[in-house]
């Protein structure tokens, strides 16, 4: 037996997308506008399995702050 978990609406996407952008910016300091496409979640036998698509936008100097932020610089 499985739980799944989807956000389809695009009221809902858009909720969570601004949840997102938001706490970027409060946890990084960088603006990103993030639009959450699509988010799906499966538990299946203690395990999750979450798919993610979104796309983000940024200035470069705002991706070379994110980059180093997380360590790949």
């Amino acid at each position: 037996m499985f739980d799944e978990m989807r956000i389809c609406t695009s009221f809902m996407r858009g909720i969570v997308s601004k949840v997102i952008s938001r706490t970027l910016k409060k946890r990084t300091g960088c603006d990103v506008a993030v639009q959450l496409n699509n988010l799906g979640i499966t538990l299946k036998d203690g395990k999750a399995h979450v798919h993610l698509d979104v796309d983000a936008e940024l200035d470069q100097e705002e991706l070379m702050k994110l980059i180093t932020i997380i360590g790949l610089n």
